[in-house]
């Protein structure tokens, strides 16, 4: 009889566990799998860390929803990032990372069979958490054409289908697609969001939790310049200007609104720290509960990066990687597209698949459906075999001995062209999702000064290498 939960045995793993796991088992192979920033720590955040190692870590021992200060300092970061003032005391929650509070209040909020709305295409951490909590995940469809941005229509379509929604999630800056929305767009969402919070206040219905996954902000917001509007900074923005007659409906949606922030896209991918703040004093007092019963107290390394971080940052070291981002991207997508169009796989589509470089993000959504029906060999087959160790129903992978999806698609990248990236999205769509940061272990850094050539330099030769093994494996 087995010990195991049938919520945990059923569960999926993670596809960045997974090809994690795969990769690791193939030797010379280019991962382009992580999402940590290759840059480097931020100046300041280093030599931060070298200090308090020299003091006795014990007293370092703080709440396990954060100490004052570190909430205090969230509220700082807040205000600067967003122009969103909270009360550290009673409206913000340290945590050890994003999926650790979005674990939290999955669990503290979520009934079994309670629904949460989710934007294609999603990341893939949300599911694990939800399913845990005992929810049910409702995909929110969008398209490539669009940018991968969500019409209002289609957001309110879910609410009249699901009236009882408990959460619904928006990631922008987006991973995987790297899409963002501009004031605009983030007005009209508001709109349809007024509505239904409005809607539900009056029948007395499920209060609605709006949660903002801003994980990728801090990469295009740099102090004062803010690149890309945020659904926080928007609602901030039209609270402020509004009119007596839309105040009331904006103050209850501003209730209804959770952000959560992490600093490992601040350069600091090995400290843990995630920052959720919301008005909902009730809902925060009863998710540090659900975070006591998880961890004794916050990551006191990640707390000390955090006091670090929020001074400004002299070298403009985030600005740089934006930068350098966007060139990784347009370097990869014209390779693959050339590629692409060197073995005639274009003719399928009436746009090339590569052609969407997002205006911001570190990722590269790509389609591959163009590789659906290419026969693979019985020789690749048993070596796909071997490498999964039943890790999947070999009877899906690779049926009539041709590649069907984005699964499909990702395990032959790996074995063939010695390329791991992860397959994301509905697997008949074939996505692949590729990030161009670096794996930090080739990045020269020192708590001085990063050597930004060399970065640069080292993240095109890897591109380089990875386009000349799709092309060979084709």
């Amino acid at each position: 009889m087995s010990q195991i939960s049938a919520r945990v045995e059923n569960l999926p793993a993670s596809p960045f566990v997974t090809f994690a796991a795969l990769g690791s088992k193939c030797d010379n192979v280019i991962s382009f799998r992580s999402g940590s920033p290759g840059h480097g720590l931020i100046p300041g955040v280093q030599l931060a860390i070298n200090e308090a190692r020299s003091i006795d870590i014990s007293l370092y021992r703080v709440p396990h929803y954060g100490s004052p200060k570190a909430r205090k300092d969230a509220a700082q970061y807040f205000q600067e990032r967003y122009g969103l003032e909270f009360d550290p005391s009673q409206e913000i929650n340290i945590t050890s990372g994003f999926t650790h509070l979005f674990y939290c209040l999955c669990t503290t909020i979520l009934n079994p069979g309670d629904i949460v709305l989710l934007i294609e295409p999603t990341f893939p951490q949300y599911q694990q958490p939800i399913e845990l909590a005992g929810g049910k995940r409702v995909i929110i469809p969008t398209k490539e054409e669009d940018n991968w941005k969500p019409k209002p229509e289609a957001i309110k379509t879910a609410f009249e289908n699901y009236p009882d929604a408990k959460m619904i999630v928006f990631n922008y800056p987006n991973n995987p697609s790297g899409a963002v929305l501009t004031e605009a767009d983030w007005n009209t969402i508001i709109d349809t969001l007024i509505v239904e919070v409005d809607r539900r206040t009056k029948v007395g219905g499920t209060p609605l939790l709006v949660l903002s996954d801003d994980a990728y902000v801090p990469l295009f917001h740099h102090q004062d310049s803010h690149e890309y509007a945020t659904l926080g900074a928007t609602l901030q923005k039209r609270l402020n200007l509004a009119q007596s007659s839309e105040r009331y409906s904006l103050e209850q949606l501003m209730e209804s609104f959770f952000i959560i922030c992490t600093l490992s896209k601040e350069g600091v991918g090995g400290l843990l720290l995630g920052m959720g703040a919301t008005k909902n004093t009730k809902l925060l007092e009863f998710l540090r509960t659900t975070q006591k019963a998880t961890v004794i107290s916050s990551n006191a390394l990640g707390e000390i990066a955090l006091s670090a971080i929020i001074q400004p940052d002299p070298h403009n070291t985030l600005k740089w990687a934006g930068k350098l981002y966007a060139s990784r991207l347009n370097q990869l997508a014209l390779g693959l597209n050339s590629i692409f169009e060197k073995h005639g796989l274009l003719k399928v589509f009436n746009h090339r698949p590569a052609s969407f470089v997002p205006p911001a993000g570190m990722y590269l959504y790509t389609n591959f459906s163009h590789l659906k029906g290419l026969k693979v060999s019985v020789d690749f087959l048993e070596r796909i075999r071997t490498l999964v160790e039943g890790k999947f129903d070999f009877g899906s992978l690779f049926s009539q001995n041709q590649i069907n999806t984005s699964l499909d698609v990702g395990l032959w990248l790996l074995l063939e062209a010695k390329v791991n990236a992860v397959p994301m999205g509905k697997p008949e769509d074939c996505y692949i999702r590729f990030s161009v940061s670096l794996p930090q272990a080739i990045v020269e850094s020192s708590p001085q000064e990063i050597d930004r050539q060399k970065t640069e330099e080292k993240g095109e030769k890897l591109i380089s290498q990875a386009l000349n093994q799709i092309d060979q494996s084709l």
